[in-house]
């Protein structure tokens, strides 16, 4: 029968027919029933330089103004959005079917408000962005160059499709970067997609004993560094290079 909750965990952004995907919730819901979705929020994405977070998988980049409007035109109602920590910024919005039992959350207006202020929906915001991600990307070059012309071995941690969109636009490869340590077993002997650097398990960090990490799985550079306290113990250090 109807369910009375609907979830989609960073799967909404991933949706190619978004129209014919919500007419599928919508359908499925209950009179009282209510949709959850996750998504990474644009106004982190701009104000944190999250930009590495674009790729083939993402097709939309969400904000709240525009989802108000767009659940209205499929018979929807966004009724609350919270901000949430994951993948460095995201929202955790709900909807109900309109005029449903619900009332509309403040949290709808305020966000509403804050995309406003950050000029999100203007052309020149995103030329800042740009102009911005440039910035970083000189910022982090610099500062890896001098460290490989003072004789220093950088290795990056993680191999997510984020870490190929980063060193791609940033302009590093095998030049710059000795190996990726990844946990993952699937990832482990595989190479990075185009820059062929080879991926390799964290036990080979205390073999190489490298004398820097750039952490390219940036969202879970607190468990990483905490799981290597070893390495930083032995005068290793981290570069964290987002958000």
């Amino acid at each position: 029968g109807p369910a009375s909750i609907i979830t989609a965990n960073n799967v909404f952004a991933h949706v190619d027919d978004l129209i014919g995907f919500t007419q599928g919730v919508r359908g499925l819901l209950a009179d009282k029933g209510i949709f959850i979705f996750e998504v990474s929020y644009l106004a982190d994405v701009y104000e944190k330089t999250l930009f590495d977070t674009i790729y083939h998988e993402h097709l939309s980049y969400h904000s709240v103004g525009p989802l108000h409007q767009y659940f209205t035109a499929q018979g929807l109602e966004l009724i609350d959005v919270t901000r949430i920590a994951t993948h460095g910024g995201s929202i955790r919005g709900i909807a109900q079917i309109a005029n449903g039992p619900r009332r509309v959350s403040k949290s709808v207006s305020n966000l509403m408000n804050l995309e406003s202020n950050l000029k999100l929906d203007k052309p020149h915001t995103l030329k800042r962005y740009s102009n911005n991600i440039d910035k970083l990307k000189q910022q982090l070059q610099v500062l890896l160059y001098d460290f490989k012309q003072s004789g220093k071995n950088i290795v990056g941690y993680g191999a997510p499709a984020k870490a190929t969109t980063l060193l791609y636009h940033f302009g590093l490869g095998s030049d710059m970067l000795d190996f990726i340590i990844d946990d993952s077993p699937q990832k482990q002997g595989l190479y990075l997609p185009g820059l062929h650097i080879p991926v390799l398990p964290s036990s080979v960090l205390y073999e190489k004993n490298p004398d820097y990490i750039l952490i390219l799985a940036w969202n879970f550079s607190d468990p990483i560094i905490k799981n290597h306290l070893s390495f930083s113990k032995a005068g290793g250090k981290f570069i964290i290079p987002l958000p």
